[in-house]
C-alpha cells in the first residue's frame, strides 16, 4: 500500500488561499501607513503575494504542491514578520503555530515534521539573536494591524480544524462501513465455511483435503473411512501414496492438476486398506488463495456401477438373443402409431414380408391388423392396464384369412418413448380342438350308467376321425362285452367277443396305448371277423381299477393307415379317463344294488337277535339280583343275631370282623336294588306324555333337604321345564341327578344347586341342565361317568355304588336323547340331557 496521504479536498483551500489573499491585501496599505517599519508592509505584501500564487496553483489542479508553497511561504512570512517586530512574542508566531497546523491538517506525517523543524529551527534562531540584542527593538503597540492579523489566523484556523473535523467525520465513516463490509464478509465466509464443513461431513462420496504444498492429508469425512476402511487418524498427516493402486495414475493426475488446476472424474483405481482394489471416479480443485493452497478431492467407488452397467449389457445382451432366437412371435412397436421398430425372425407376419421389410412399417400398413377398431380396443386394454396377457383377438394370416391370436404385450420405454414389446401365437386350431372337445362335452353331460357309453361311443368317433370306436367291459379273462360301439357314424348292437388273438387282448394286457398305425389286419386277421371292418390302423386304452386291474377297454380302428399325432393321444386319454370313471362308478353301483338287496334282511335278523340278547341279559339281571336277595337277608340277620349273641365274649379283632361282614352285606344289599332299579329301568313299558320337570325337580329337591336337616342346601330351578317324556323314568333320572349333585356339595359352606335349559334354536328337542358348585371331576376321565360301577372318588370320599348315571343314561337312551357331563376338579360339575331325539337337516 502507498505511504502518501490522500490529496486534500480544494474546497477549504481555496477558502483559506481566498481569507488569506484578502486579510494580506487589506493589512498591506494599512500597515503601509501606519508603521514607521516598511518591513511590516512587505511582510503583508509577501503573504498576500503567497495567497494568490497559492490560488492560481490550485486552479491548475497542483493542489499539493499548492499547499506545501502556502504553509512554507507563510512559515517564512512569519519569521519575516518576527524579525521586522524585533521579537519573537510578535503576532508572527501566531501564524507560525497556523502554518504547522495547515501542515499537519493539509499534508502527510513527513511535510508536517519538515514544517515543525523549520518553525523550530526559525525560532530558535530569531531567540538567539534577541538574547544578543542582534534584533531592532520592538513595537509593543497595538491596533487595527494586530486585531486583523490574529482574526485572519483565527478564521483560517477554524477553517482547518473544521475541515480537519468534516475529514475525520469522513474518515470515521468509511472505517465504520468498512469495518461492518469486514464483519459482514467474516459472516459470509463463516456461514460458507460451515456449509462447506457441513457438505463435506455429510457428504455420501469420500472427500479429502490435502495441502498443495506439501501434500499431506488435512482432513477426511466419514464417507471416505468407509470407503477406504482407514479412519480419520490413520491418514491425517501422511500422503495420499496409499490410497492409489497404480502409483503411475498418481503421477499423471498430479501433473494435470497442478498443470490446469483442477481434473474431473479421471478413472483410476483405488486401494483399501484391506488390500483390495476398487474402480472410482476422483475430480480435484485447488485453491486460488495463495496464502492456503489447498487441494479437495471427491471419490466416487464405481465398482457397483461398472458391475450393474456389465450386468445391463449382459441382460441386454440376453435379451438380443431371447428377442431374436424365440421361436415366439416377438414385436417392439411403437404405442403411438404402431411403426414396427423391432421384429424378430419368428414374427414375420404378413406373406412374403422379410424382417427388414417389416420395420419402419405400421402394423396397419402391414394389413396385421383385420381393422383399425381391432388394434384400438387392444391399445385401450393395453393402456388401462399398463400389459395384457392372453389378449383374445383377430389378425391376418400369412395367407391373408383372419385367424384367432392370442396376444401378451407389457408397455416398455425405449429413448423416452412409448412402446410395446409384445408376442403373437396363433390359436385357431386349438380353438378348433376346444370347439371339438366342448361339444363331446356337452354330449356326455348328464349321461351316467350305458346312456353314458353309448354318447362317448357316438362322439369319439368323429373326433378321431375313425371308422370304428368301441367301448368294453372286461367280464372274464376271456370275454369282453361292448358297452357302445360305433361303426361309421352309426351305433352298433352290443355283443361279447374272446380278445384272445385281437389287438384288444394285448391293450387289456398293457397299461399305456396300444397302437398299430398301419398293418393290424395282418397281425391280427381274426379281429375283421369279429368288428366286421377290415381295420388297418388301430388304438387300444386298458380301462383300470384303482388297484390298477384292467376292468375295460376304449379301442378305435380305422379302414386306412394313419399317424398318431399328439391331439389323438390326448383324445384318446381324455375318452379313456372318462370311461374309467364311469365304468368304476358303474360297477359299484352294481355292487351297492346288490349288497341293498340283501341288507335289509340281515339288519331285521341282527336287530332280532340283538333284541333278543338285550331282553335275556335283563331278565338275567333281574333275576339274579332279585334271587340274591333273599340269601343276603339271612346272612346279614344271621350274622346279626350272632353278633348280639356273642357280645362280650368276643375279642376286639373278631368283633370288627363281624362288623365288616355287616357292612359288606349292606353294601351288596344297595348294589342289588340300584341293579334291580337299573333293570327296572331298562324292562318296563314307556308311557310318554308330557310332564314337568320343574316341578319333579322341586319335590326331588324338597326331599333331599329333608333327609339333610342340618345342611343349608340352595337351589335355582327355572320354572316351565317341560318335556314330552315318561314321568316315572323322568322321577327316576332327576333323583339321581339331583340326589348326586346334593352328595358332591356337601363339603361346600354354600352349595347351590341349579336347573335349567339351554336354547339352542330347535323347538323339536330342549336340552337341559342340572348344575352344582361342588367338587367336580377331571374330564380326562368323563368317559367313565356312565358305565356302571365306575366311579371317580373312593368310598371313603363319597358313598355309592356307581349305578346312578348308569341309570339316567339308560333313561335318556331309551327316550332317544342324549347326556354329557362337564366338569373340572373344586369348580364343580353339570350335566346335560334330553329327553328327545335330535332333529336331522337334509
Amino acid at each position: 500500500m502507498s505511504s502518501q496521504p490522500p490529496e486534500p479536498s480544494s474546497s477549504p483551500l481555496r477558502t483559506v488561499g481566498l481569507l488569506v489573499t484578502g486579510s494580506a491585501t487589506v493589512l498591506t496599505p494599512l500597515v503601509y501607513w501606519s508603521s514607521s517599519n516598511l518591513l511590516d508592509a512587505a511582510v503583508a505584501a509577501v503573504v498576500a503575494v503567497l495567497g494568490a500564487l497559492f490560488l492560481f496553483m490550485l486552479r491548475r489542479g497542483r493542489t499539493r504542491y499548492a499547499v506545501h508553497f502556502l504553509v512554507y511561504g507563510v512559515m517564512t512570512a512569519s519569521s519575516m514578520e518576527l524579525l521586522a517586530f524585533g521579537s519573537v512574542r510578535a503576532a508572527g508566531g501566531f501564524m507560525m503555530v497556523a502554518a504547522v497546523a495547515g501542515a499537519g491538517i493539509f499534508l502527510g506525517r513527513k511535510p508536517l515534521i519538515g514544517a515543525v523543524i523549520y518553525g523550530v529551527v526559525s525560532l530558535g534562531v530569531l531567540t538567539a539573536a534577541e538574547q544578543r540584542g542582534w534584533l531592532i527593538e520592538p513595537n509593543h503597540e497595538v491596533g487595527l494591524k494586530v486585531w486583523l492579523t490574529h482574526s485572519a489566523v483565527l478564521v483560517v484556523v477554524a477553517i482547518m480544524v473544521f475541515y480537519s473535523r468534516t475529514k475525520a467525520q469522513v474518515a470515521l465513516e468509511l472505517q465504520q462501513a468498512e469495518l461492518e463490509r469486514r464483519i459482514r464478509s467474516e459472516q459470509e465466509r463463516d456461514q460458507s465455511l460451515e456449509r462447506f464443513t457441513r457438505i463435506f461431513r455429510n457428504s455420501p462420496s469420500p472427500m479429502i483435503a490435502q495441502s498443495a504444498r506439501n501434500g499431506l492429508i488435512l482432513d477426511v469425512n466419514p464417507a471416505f473411512e468407509r470407503c477406504y476402511g482407514r479412519t480419520r487418524e490413520d491418514v491425517l498427516g501422511c500422503t495420499d501414496e496409499m490410497l492409489w493402486a497404480e502409483p503411475e495414475q498418481r503421477t499423471r493426475y498430479l501433473e494435470q492438476l497442478f498443470t490446469h488446476r483442477r481434473a474431473d472424474r479421471t478413472h483410476v483405481k483405488g486401494l483399501r486398506a484391506d488390500g483390495s482394489h476398487f474402480d472410482a471416479l476422483i475430480s480435484s480443485e485447488m485453491g486460488d488463495d495463495p496464502q492456503d493452497r489447498l487441494v479437495i478431492t471427491i471419490v466416487t467407488d464405481i465398482t457397483e456401477q461398472n458391475t450393474t452397467i456389465e450386468r445391463l449389457r449382459r441382460s441386454e445382451e440376453r435379451f438380443a438373443k431371447a428377442f431374436n432366437f424365440s421361436p415366439m412371435n416377438l414385436s417392439i412397436t411403437r404405442l403411438s402409431d404402431g411403426l414396427i421398430l423391432e421384429v424378430n425372425r419368428a414374427g414375420v407376419i404378413s406373406d412374403g414380408m422379410g424382417v427388414d421389410v417389416l420395420r419402419g412399417r405400421t402394423t396397419l400398413e402391414t394389413g396385421a391388423w383385420l381393422t383399425p377398431a381391432h388394434r384400438q380396443a387392444y391399445i385401450d386394454r393395453l393402456k388401462r392396464d399398463g400389459r395384457v396377457l392372453a389378449y383374445e383377438s383377430q389378425m391376418r394370416s400369412r395367407d391373408g384369412k383372419p385367424v384367432d391370436v392370442r396376444l401378451w404385450a407389457v408397455l416398455i420405454d425405449i429413448e423416452g418413448e412409448e412402446c410395446i414389446l409384445s408376442s403373437t401365437v396363433n390359436v385357431s386350431e386349438e380353438k378348433r380342438r376346444e370347439a371339438l372337445l366342448l361339444s363331446v362335452a356337452q354330449g356326455m353331460t348328464g349321461e351316467t350308467g350305458e346312456a353314458f357309453f353309448t354318447a362317448l361311443a357316438r362322439h369319439a368317433a368323429p373326433a378321431l376321425k375313425a371308422d370304428l370306436v368301441m367301448v368294453s367291459e372286461r367280464l372274464s379273462e376271456q370275454q369282453v362285452q361292448t358297452l357302445a360301439a360305433s361303426k361309421d357314424g352309426a351305433l352298433m348292437p352290443n355283443f361279447v367277443f374272446d380278445p384272445q388273438g385281437t389287438p384288444c387282448g394285448e391293450a387289456l394286457v398293457n397299461s399305456g396305448l396300444c397302437v398299430y398305425e398301419q398293418g393290424m389286419a395282418h397281425a391280427y386277421p381274426a379281429m375283421s371277423s369279429v368288428t366286421g371292418v377290415p381295420a388297418s390302423a388301430y388304438i387300444g386304452q386298458s380301462l383300470r381299477d384303482q388297484d390298477g386291474t384292467a376292468i375295460g377297454l376304449l379301442s378305435a380302428m380305422w379302414r386306412q393307415p394313419i399317424t398318431l399325432t399328439a391331439e389323438m393321444r390326448a383324445l384318446m386319454s381324455i375318452f379313456a379317463s372318462r370311461a374309467t370313471a364311469e365304468l368304476m362308478r358303474l360297477r359299484r353301483e352294481r355292487e351297492i344294488q346288490q349288497l341293498n338287496a340283501t341288507l335289509e334282511q340281515r339288519v331285521q335278523s341282527r336287530t332280532a337277535e340283538l333284541q333278543k340278547l338285550n331282553a335275556e341279559l335283563d331278565s338275567f339281571a333281574y333275576s339274579v339280583s332279585h334271587d340274591l336277595k333273599s340269601p343276603l337277608r339271612a346272612i346279614d340277620g344271621f350274622t346279626s343275631l350272632l353278633s348280639e349273641q356273642l357280645h362280650g365274649r368276643l375279642s376286639v379283632d373278631e368283633e370288627q370282623l363281624l362288623d365288616r361282614v355287616l357292612v359288606s352285606t349292606h353294601r351288596m344289599s344297595t348294589l342289588i336294588a340300584d341293579l334291580l332299579a337299573l333293570a327296572r329301568v331298562s324292562q318296563g313299558e314307556m308311557t310318554p306324555g308330557m310332564a314337568n320337570l320343574s316341578e319333579i325337580a322341586e319335590q326331588v329337591m324338597k326331599a333331599e333337604q329333608a333327609k339333610h336337616p342340618d345342611r343349608p342346601l340352595a337351589w335355582r330351578i327355572e320354572p316351565g321345564l317341560v318335556s314330552v317324556c315318561d314321568a316315572r323314568l323322568a322321577r327316576i333320572a332327576l333323583e339321581n341327578l339331583l340326589g348326586n349333585a346334593v352328595k358332591y356339595t356337601r363339603n361346600q359352606s354354600q352349595p347351590l344347586i341349579e336347573m335349567g335349559r339351554y336354547r339352542d334354536g330347535d323347538p323339536a328337542r330342549t336340552t337341559f341342565f342340572v348344575r352344582d358348585n361342588g367338587v367336580g371331576f377331571n374330564m380326562a376321565y368323563a368317559e367313565k361317568l356312565f358305565k356302571p360301577f365306575q366311579r371317580l372318588h373312593g368310598p371313603s370320599e363319597f358313598e355309592g355304588t356307581g349305578i346312578g348315571l348308569a341309570t339316567v343314561r339308560r333313561i335318556v337312551d331309551r327316550h332317544g336323547g342324549h347326556i354329557q357331563g362337564v366338569g373340572r376338579p373344586g369348580e364343580g360339575a353339570e350335566f346335560r340331557f334330553s329327553l328327545t331325539p335330535a332333529t336331522v337337516s337334509r
